[in-house]
């Protein structure tokens, strides 16, 4: 079932990879969790893959509560510093890349322009 979710996450969040965002070629991100089965991300160049089970040398590694909370951290519809607050989240490793991770998949804003006009 992990493998299914995990495969189904990577196709709806591979058209908002930004690997520019790691500034780094290679990471290794390790996903635990209070309740749910652990799961980790391998970013190398300009590819990603998610997989079941934990990694044998996690680059960083992530305490989350669950799994919904991690997909709503990756994609943006959780705000990072709020989620670290309450508990929800924090890390042990490179903590630069536990900020970074919150972009590498985020949908892109809304852009607004304006055309001033004397």
């Amino acid at each position: 079932m992990l493998t299914q979710t995990l495969a189904d996450r990577s196709a709806e969040m591979a058209p908002h990879f930004q690997p520019a965002f790691l500034q780094r070629q290679q990471a290794s991100f390790q996903f635990l969790f209070d309740s749910g089965e652990p799961f980790h991300l391998e970013v190398e160049g300009t590819s990603f893959e998610f997989s079941p089970g934990e990694a044998r040398q996690p680059t960083i590694t992530l305490y989350i509560k669950d799994h919904a909370t991690c997909w709503n951290l990756l994609d943006g519809s959780m705000d990072g510093m709020n989620a670290f607050m309450d508990g929800s989240y924090r890390a042990d490793g490179n903590i630069v890349l536990s900020q970074l991770i919150l972009y590498l998949f985020r949908r892109a804003e809304p852009a607004f322009s304006y055309e001033i006009q004397d």
